[in-house]
């Protein structure tokens, strides 16, 4: 078994925390959430870090990974990097950690710091638009300004973005960033964005309107695309 590990420069001095990740992973920390992959919490020296431990692959992709392929861990520190230069909010990367078996990836988990926003999107699939204006607008509004910065993540849905309010200002945090495309996105791209938003539909009409007008689209015309490729991507599911 050969064990890759990489650490932040700022972050050597858990390196001991870091390194024993894959023993003590399943036996410690606390689990906050757990389905596909599982996320912990970690409590070192008084700093809260979030460890992710990804599902181990199928075989196909043990081979790809391994070879051919970042995996899940390295690109999510990768492009964690990338979006805090953007200065986009997302969890600062600490440590990524791959394990091998031969050419086979089986192992790997990604190491960030624990972000403290109390509330998650998905909160808002039992939400209407009354009374949540502010907060889809704002919405709307980061969405379009990471999708002008070439930034487009692929799993972007209610569970995989943070939000705070703060006296009326809201921030958002992206969650989740091992599918990301960077590049323009074109008007198809941005309409498909929010499929994976589990609300109703009148959220996403309405997002999908303020987006719209912010990146000078037609409301109209991206506003039925948007809820095209909503309800294609619910029909599937």
């Amino acid at each position: 078994m050969k064990t890759i590990i990489t650490i932040a420069p700022a972050y050597q001095h858990v390196s001991n925390f870091i390194q024993t990740l894959p023993q003590t992973f399943q036996s410690q920390g606390i689990t906050i959430y757990k389905a596909r992959n599982e996320i912990k919490n970690f409590e070192i020296d008084s700093t809260l870090f979030t460890v992710k431990s990804y599902k181990r692959p199928h075989i196909i992709n043990q081979i790809a990974y391994g070879t051919f392929r970042q995996s899940k861990s390295k690109r999510a520190y990768s492009y964690a990097s990338q979006l805090l230069k953007k200065n986009i909010s997302t969890p600062t990367p600490v440590a990524y950690i791959e394990q091998y078996n031969g050419l086979f990836l089986t192992n790997s988990y990604f190491v960030s710091l624990f972000s403290p926003e109390s509330h998650i999107l998905r909160e808002l699939s039992e939400y209407k638009v009354e009374g949540n204006e502010d907060l889809l607008r704002a919405l709307a509004a980061y969405t379009a300004s990471i999708h002008e910065q070439e930034i487009y993540p692929i799993d972007y849905s209610p569970g995989n973005v943070l939000f705070e309010n703060t006296n009326g200002t809201f921030t958002f945090t992206l969650l989740d960033i091992n599918r990301m495309k960077f590049g323009i996105v074109t008007k198809k791209m941005a309409a498909r964005c929010f499929r994976r938003f589990f609300m109703d539909q009148s959220l996403i009409e309405f997002i999908a309107n303020e987006y719209a007008k912010l990146r000078g689209f037609d409301p109209t015309v991206f506003v039925k695309s948007a809820l095209k490729y909503h309800s294609q991507f619910w029909k599937k599911s």
